[in-house]
């Protein structure tokens, strides 16, 4: 008998397996998915390996596959298998990342009743005889919706009263959505016109066929000058409804028909593009010196640095170098990927992709239909796409020849997975990915993770500098950097102005609009104020499920002004009357950028102006009207949150306007400095990129902070050395790895006890086994501490051999376990 190591969709360790007997007369390979019993429940699992000998004496039988062929590749496999290892996930939660849309389910368990007999009756609680009494009354109920009329214990019952035979478990094995088939109709052989067949001839009179009903005859026709024009045939629905559903299968039982299936994929719009007309332009010499480096490892598969990163400043052509090198890769017969931290902020980028690789781009994005994302997917794994483009989870594309990776703003924190496991780092798992393929990674960013820059520094990546910004025209000339001013709003403050704009941002406004030029304010925070507040008390509006302020969003009409969590997105009215004093002053503190539109809106009536921000979007606005709307000039000035600050190159842009740079810039994370450093030079490189030099007007009450004054002058070593040195001493990453671990309970006592015994117990361990290398720090509440009715509590772990630390550890469903975190909160 043959075996198979499956990885079972379950809460279990990393890297753990469950072996299966396979049943006679049935075939599985590795990579494909199948249904197996696991415990008292079915799951879906993927097969590892095949084997002789299985892991435990006593096996059970695999029960069906999910799809006759493998899902998952060989190179598939072993980076799930890397992926697991690392980020200390399940295996199955690694390799569900290369399953096609809609191919992970979960069995549907209904309850059947059985007769229960009157003393077996009595024996049973009140509460299961009512779920019983409740249950008779149907054929058959969810297990779900009878595990609740059960009470608190009703998982654990509905396997007593399985046991005892009083309940049925019926199973139904979902199947996830195959292909959808068009069905033609075609002419036989024999139909197409051989002189010495015997099928009845055309008449003179109309084209019709002798000795064949009218119908018929006219059917015969059509299908004919279909195949002819269309090539596919003539769909057998059409038929069907135009010549009667028996017409069809008449002829085809005479031998003069045939039906054939071809397969329908859902049409993704294609995006836009210049449409394969490519660049005559000339590359400056930095550029031409790093697209000839990329060249050379391209062209030599066998050496073994082949990860790039391209630091250059904001408007410096990165994403030219991008675009010759995957041309270089596709005239190879290779494919690209193209990530990016997130499609709807990189519209143009996506743009210039689609038009340099006409009908040969796929992109992946959340909005697409599931049907669209099931027939793209099997379409990169057919070969059909050259270039796949998208966030992080484009990575795991089934590409069947990778030549080359290009992570566009590697420094983006979106490239981590935060919610879901597994919670992996698309950059590092691309390097992982490259190691294994031998492809090539190009990493560009104008503010790179300091993490990133330490390794090219230490020769782990090839560092290449584009210092230079550039302006296409005809050639690629070298432009200058806009003109930065940081306002310091104290002294604002102190001479009276209560405005939200500096007088010097508001004059420069007013200026630019004048002149017939467009305008991005830039503020990192939704909503028109973060907090509600009673000036009788000083009570604060919060949120019933999490230990967040609410914030005031306003609206056209007052019936829709409402206030918002911005953690779990509950909803609430604005109190009349403070809860605690029943004070009447309740006050809106603070700005966001629903706030900042209506201040906009005030000192220049009749400018078009709008939002760019998840709200927004929420709402209904489209991300890529909103860009045409932007590179036409129709929006003269664009307000919006992290949104703003890429991807945009309008060269009529010559204000940016960072409203408050202070946001984020005292978070208790070690990156808040570099983060907020990033923000601000990223925003500041949309202006000044036409003929017009631009201006950037920063607005801070903190104007001496390292990260203002280095973003204040796009400085970026200064930067990178103070943060560096910090790290240094601190022992924080490059220096050493972090493992974040969180602990989520609904009782704050409990939750804090659970973090305080965990971390007690690995300082026992650092002891025991004198570990001088891991530092545990914590525990500490989470911020914020409470999160859709759970508190966080969370124990850090800094070192350098974190994983052999963690070996053997196993944490409770309750812990998430982040391995390099991207942040600590």
């Amino acid at each position: 008998m043959k075996y198979a190591e499956v990885a079972v969709d379950a809460p279990v360790g990393s890297s753990h397996s469950f072996s299966y007997s396979i049943p006679e007369n049935f075939t599985v390979e590795p990579g494909q998915l199948v249904w197996v019993p696991f415990g008292r429940r079915v799951a879906q699992g993927i097969v590892l390996e095949l084997s002789a000998t299985p892991q435990v004496e006593l096996t059970r039988d695999i029960l069906q596959q999910v799809e006759p062929s493998p899902l998952v590749s060989p190179l598939g496999l072993k980076l799930a298998q890397w992926i697991s290892q690392y980020y200390l996930c399940s295996l199955f939660d690694a390799l569900a990342l290369m399953l096609p849309p809609r191919f992970k389910a979960h069995v549907r368990s209904k309850i059947a009743a059985a007769k229960v007999s009157d003393d077996v009756s009595d024996s049973l609680s009140l509460a299961t005889r009512e779920a019983l009494q409740t249950l008779g009354k149907k054929k058959h109920l969810d297990e779900a919706d009878f595990t609740k009329l059960l009470g608190p214990t009703g998982t654990r019952e509905v396997n007593r009263l399985v046991d005892r035979g009083l309940i049925q478990r019926q199973v139904d094995l979902p199947h996830p959505g195959r292909f959808h088939y068009d069905c033609f109709l075609i002419p036989t052989q024999s139909n197409a016109g051989d002189a010495n067949s015997s099928v009845p001839r055309t008449s003179g009179s109309g084209g019709l066929i002798e000795g064949l009903p009218l119908k018929q005859a006219q059917l015969l026709n059509t299908v004919a000058m279909a195949s002819e024009n269309m090539g596919n045939g003539y769909p057998v629905t059409l038929a069907n409804k135009v010549f009667g559903s028996g017409t069809a299968n008449a002829l085809m039982d005479k031998g003069l028909l045939a039906m054939e299936w071809i397969r329908a994929d859902a049409e993704s719009p294609s995006p836009k593009g210049n449409q394969g007309v490519k660049p005559q332009l000339t590359l400056t010499g930095p550029q031409s010196d790093a697209l000839e480096c990329i060249t050379a490892s391209l062209n030599q598969p066998r050496i073994p640095s082949r990860s790039f990163l391209l630091h250059g400043v904001t408007g410096s052509g990165k994403t030219e170098v991008y675009l010759r090198a995957m041309e270089q890769v596709v005239e190879r017969g290779q494919q690209s990927i193209f990530l990016v931290p997130e499609i709807s902020l990189t519209p143009q980028t996506v743009e210039r992709v689609s038009g340099r690789f006409p009908g040969r781009v796929a992109v992946i994005h959340s909005r697409q239909k599931t049907r669209e994302k099931f027939d793209q997917w099997w379409k990169i794994r057919d070969g059909g796409y050259d270039v796949v483009v998208g966030p992080r989870s484009a990575l795991f594309a089934p590409l069947p020849n990778l030549g080359l990776i290009v992570i566009d703003e590697e420094h983006e924190w979106t490239y981590k997975q935060e919610e879901g496991q597994p919670l992996y780092h698309a950059r590092t798992t691309a390097l992982e990915l490259a190691r294994l393929t031998k492809a090539v990674v190009i990493m560009g960013s104008a503010t790179p993770d300091v993490e990133t820059y330490y390794q090219a520094q230490s020769g782990r990546h090839r560092l290449l500098e584009l210092p230079h910004r550039v302006r296409p025209n005809n050639v690629f000339e070298t432009a200058q950097l806009a003109k930065t001013e940081v306002c310091d709003m104290r002294e604002e403050l102190r001479e009276g102005n209560r405005s939200i704009f500096s007088r010097r941002l508001e004059q420069d406004l007013i200026k630019c609009i004048r002149q017939g030029q467009q305008a991005i304010l830039f503020l990192n925070r939704r909503g028109s104020s973060p907090i509600v507040q009673c000036r009788d008390c000083g009570y604060v509006v919060t949120c019933a499920s999490c230990s967040v302020s609410l914030t005031f969003h306003s609206a056209e009409s007052t019936t829709d002004t409402r206030l918002l969590c911005h953690q779990c997105n509950r909803s609430s009215r604005i109190p009349r009357l403070c809860r605690l004093c029943g004070g009447t002053r309740i006050r809106q503190l603070g700005i966001g950028t629903q706030k900042v539109v209506d201040e906009v809106t005030q000192l220049l009536p009749g400018v078009t102006i709008e939002r760019w921000d998840a709200d927004a979007f929420r709402g209904g606005s489209c991300p890529e009207e909103t860009m045409r709307r932007l590179a036409s000039g129709e929006i003269q000035v664009l307000v919006g949150t992290q949104m703003v600050a890429k991807g945009l190159d309008v060269p009529n842009v010559t204000l940016v306007g960072v409203i408050l740079a202070d946001v984020g810039l005292h978070l208790p994370d070690f990156r808040a400095g570099e983060r907020a450093f990033g923000l601000i030079c990223q925003v500041a490189g949309r202006s000044g990129r036409g003929l017009v030099p631009g201006r950037v007007i920063i607005q801070t009450y903190n104007p001496d902070h390292y990260a203002v004054a280095a973003a204040s002058q796009q400085n970026y070593s200064e930067l990178y050395q103070q943060e560096i040195e910090s790290r240094r001493q601190q022992g924080n990453p490059p220096f050493n790895r972090l493992v974040h671990l969180v602990y989520h309970n609904i009782n704050a006592a409990a939750c804090q006890r659970q973090a305080t015994e965990t971390a007690r117990l690995f300082r026992l361990k650092v002891g025991t086994h004198g570990l001088s290398d891991v530092e545990v720090i914590g525990p500490a509440p989470g911020i914020p501490q409470r999160v859709r009715g759970h508190y966080r509590w969370h124990v850090t772990l800094r070192g350098r051999n974190l994983h052999r630390f963690l070996e053997g550890i196993k944490f409770a469903s309750n812990w998430t376990v982040d391995v390099d975190p991207a942040h600590v909160l």
